[in-house]
């Protein structure tokens, strides 16, 4: 009986691709991503100072450093997946519908700041739902069905950052009224939330998942969490992997800067872009060149192995900053300067990021409690994250845009050096 419930919840072993649902699982998983930009923008549409940006976007992103406790919630508490992705779902309109209730009047910073955790917390539940559901259950995932992951992905994003951006600086101009038009976009985001929802109520595989004897939650943190922690912090190979972590660290301070740039006003020292144009060249140009990096980096890494690639991956991430560092010296640069220059960073960036990730996979799996080694990896990150965000409007209030991104620009020694260290010191 459990045999037949463990194969009703998971994917055969053919892993045959299920059209029903495979490509709407990773449009909802982009959404969490589309609505953290999103945030970004609004708050400094509605009138927010960048510091205080930062300071909030940062303050959203906290329960990101909580992921190993979800996952062991996820991974050890009664209930099968579905009811775990269906739930986030369910969240996460009622959420976006009271965000969208809440911005036309005074008090929507309280009703936005209230409303956005539920948001951050069920996609993250919902992100380590949709892995254990399909993608850590089957032995050998074919190619096909990650790249069709990956553009579900793009095509989420480009929907919620282009789109709707898009959309709502159209309304903004027929209305005159900016508070009103931005609702209006969250009263759609909810929509497709919900229309997942009951999509995914009639089409996901369920069914009762086996599991483990009952186990308290202190219990299980202070056993298997901590056997992994020191695991994961033993042996000078792993010290460095830990280390690698900071890969990301010049992006990380310009992953909330940047979009700033395109919409601030030439006086402050940005672009003065209209939500259209930064829907298009932002939302749409630079998501499209972000995945088409990403790809072209997985490629290079199945055929070459990452030890090859990492050096000049490394180096190419550097285009990203001396790119967002040409655009805050032009800030009268056309539409189509801006857009070409997007395409070239993020595309870069993508290669980049090809690498951290496959950096990240490497440490999960290089020993037992793959799922929480992971999680910790990516805790870590966000951590890093978290941190260089929150530093960053600061920095950007006190020295501008051109010394901001001239200083991350400069901070590209940090993943050049770790890849380095790679190459050639640890060979294997």
């Amino acid at each position: 009986m459990t045999d037949n419930n463990h194969n009703t919840q998971h994917p055969t072993p053919t892993n045959r691709l299920r059209w029903s649902w495979f490509p709407s699982l990773f449009l909802g998983d982009g959404m969490l991503l589309s609505l953290i930009v999103l945030a970004l923008v609004v708050l400094r549409r509605f009138g927010v100072n960048n510091a205080l940006t930062t300071l909030y976007i940062s303050l959203l992103c906290l329960p990101f450093l909580l992921r190993p406790l979800f996952e062991m919630v996820v991974a050890h508490f009664r209930g099968t997946i579905k009811v775990w992705i269906l739930s986030s779902e369910f969240i996460c309109t009622l959420s976006l519908w009271a965000i969208a209730f809440t911005l036309p009047t005074n008090y929507w910073l309280q009703g936005f700041m209230c409303f956005m955790p539920f948001i951050i917390v069920s996609g993250i539940f919902y992100k380590i739902a949709i892995r254990r559901f399909y993608i850590n259950r089957t032995d050998d995932i074919p190619p096909f069905h990650r790249l069709i992951a990956r553009l579900s992905r793009c095509a989420s994003l480009m929907f919620g950052i282009g789109a709707m951006t898009m959309l709502s600086g159209n309304m903004e101009v027929l209305t005159r009224n900016v508070r009103y038009s931005w609702s209006v976009m969250f009263y759609i985001m909810a929509g497709i939330e919900f229309f997942l929802w009951l999509w995914h109520s009639i089409f996901l595989p369920g069914g009762k998942k086996p599991y483990a004897m009952p186990k308290d939650l202190l219990g299980l943190h202070r056993g298997e969490f901590l056997v992994v922690v020191r695991m994961m912090t033993r042996g000078l190979r792993n010290h460095f992997m830990l280390f690698s972590l900071l890969f990301i660290l010049p992006e990380a301070l310009a992953a909330a800067i940047s979009p700033l740039l395109y919409i601030d006003a030439p006086h402050n020292g940005g672009l003065g872009l209209s939500p259209q144009e930064f829907g298009l060249s932002f939302g749409t140009i630079g998501v499209v060149a972000l995945f088409t990096g990403i790809h072209l980096g997985n490629k290079a890494i199945a055929r070459c192995r990452l030890r090859r690639c990492i050096l000049p991956m490394a180096l190419l991430m550097l285009l990203h900053g001396l790119m967002m560092t040409f655009m805050s010296f032009n800030t009268a640069a056309s539409l189509g300067v801006i857009c070409l220059s997007t395409f070239i960073g993020y595309a870069a960036l993508g290669i980049g990021m090809s690498a951290y990730w496959a950096m990240i996979d490497r440490f999960a799996n290089a020993g037992s409690g793959t799922e929480l080694r992971n999680a910790i990896a990516l805790g870590i990150m966000s951590l890093i994250i978290i941190i260089a965000v929150l530093l960053s409007g600061l920095m950007q209030n006190v020295i501008g845009y051109r010394q901001f991104f001239l200083l991350t620009t400069s901070l590209y020694f940090v993943p050049i050096v770790i890849a380095a260290i790679n190459v050639f010191v640890f060979r294997k």
